[in-house]
């Protein structure tokens, strides 16, 4: 919405008309260009790659869709996502567990959950066997920052090393300047067919937990439709073709 700027002495009538329509609105703050910004931390195959749609991507498009918001998905780094939607820089983050509103006061969760996501201990090493947190502890561990359930969960391990990106893990692994690399399963399942490196995968999961949306509280009146339509879009079959196609596809190669 574009709004002209009258002199302070014209048109008190019409000035003070505009002021009482924008108080009295309760429509979503939008971007200038009409559509919401959201962000992500995640790599392929969470976000679009070359001859690979992202599953956040599209399931964040269709899922506005249903409400009649368009949005615009981009990726940054982990940690500048949740604080670019914690300061209204952006609108929304695609890909956090929950809690993070306790660190984050101007964000406010999505309650029906993106996706199960489980999050893996990778090893070079084959007299290594993590099963749990405190496995961890003997070892160098390296994962990306700003990714808040290893902040929390990964405590008195011998060497703690954090990177800008998931892509700068595998390496470091491979020259043996770490024992562990941790990473979800997806995305360093796909990191790892990348660069070529076959390393151990660490059964079971360290942890598996819900992955939720989170928007920037100004958009709280979006929360309750995004869930009911996230609802109807599995009721529907429509979530599980999306995943289908950019998940589960990948596994099937």
């Amino acid at each position: 919405m574009v709004i002209t700027r009258y002199p302070h002495q014209m048109f008190p009538r019409l000035r003070g008309m505009l002021l009482a329509a924008l108080i009295g609105s309760s429509g979503p703050c939008v971007a200038q260009t009409g559509k919401l910004s959201l962000t992500t931390g995640g790599a392929p195959p969470l976000t679009a790659a070359p001859n690979h749609p992202g599953f956040l991507s599209e399931l964040a498009k269709a899922l506005f869709k249903r409400i009649g918001v368009e949005v615009e998905v981009t990726t940054v780094p982990t940690e500048r996502s949740l604080i670019n939607v914690n300061s209204g820089i952006d609108d929304g983050d695609l890909f956090r567990v929950a809690g993070v509103e306790a660190e984050y006061p101007n964000v406010i969760r999505v309650p029906e959950k993106i996706m199960d996501n489980d999050f893996v201990a990778f090893t070079k090493r084959t007299d290594i066997r993590i099963r749990g947190w405190a496995d961890l502890q003997p070892y160098s561990v390296a994962y990306t920052t700003g990714w808040k359930i290893y902040d929390r969960n990964v405590k008195g391990v011998q060497e703690l090393v954090t990177t800008p990106s998931i892509n700068g893990l595998p390496s470091l692994l491979d020259k043996n300047r770490v024992d562990v690399i941790l990473m979800d399963r997806w995305q360093g399942q796909w990191v790892l067919r990348q660069t070529g490196h076959q390393f151990i995968l660490q059964e079971p999961p360290l942890a598996r937990v819900e992955i939720f949306m989170y928007l920037n509280k100004k958009h709280a009146a979006l929360v309750p439709r995004l869930a009911q339509a996230l609802q109807d879009m599995k009721a529907d079959g429509s979530y599980k073709k999306i995943y289908d196609a950019t998940l589960t596809r990948m596994n099937a190669r």
